[in-house]
């Protein structure tokens, strides 16, 4: 299973936790992860021009998807269905659970009830738990 690294645990190998990094390794040794183009937008949003450098080379180290119509479509489904039930759903965290769904990927978050169209243990890991 390939995996989708939310904008929290790309935050997390930025700040240098080991946990984070020792986590990662295990994960390359099955395959390259992937981010969102919206995790890359949300970390350069809160990137410094003297982190510039080191926030490209790590994310240049995984594979970024690009949100395609059927992942737009999706999220904004996720958004009025989630909606309907009273629950508020933030379009970045839509647009990542769709790209999730429709990639095939399992995404690794901190925030796990961010993303209540995935289900915890089969397309959901809680990080650190």
């Amino acid at each position: 299973m390939s995996y989708l690294l939310d904008t929290n645990f790309v935050i997390g190998l930025l700040r240098g936790a080991s946990t984070y990094w020792d986590f990662l390794e295990r994960l390359v040794e099955e395959e390259i992860p992937s981010v969102s183009v919206i995790t890359r937008s949300e970390v350069f949003a809160g990137c410094h021009p003297n982190e510039e450098r080191a926030t490209i080379d790590l994310l240049d180290r995984f594979e970024t998807k690009v949100v395609h119509s059927s992942i737009a479509d999706l999220a904004g489904r996720y958004v009025y269905r989630f909606q309907q039930r009273g629950l508020t759903l933030h379009l970045e965290d839509a647009l990542i659970g769709a790209t999730a769904v429709e990639e095939g990927l399992k995404l690794v978050t901190r925030n796990v009830g961010h993303f209540p169209m995935l289900l915890l243990g089969e397309d959901l890991v809680r990080f650190p738990n």
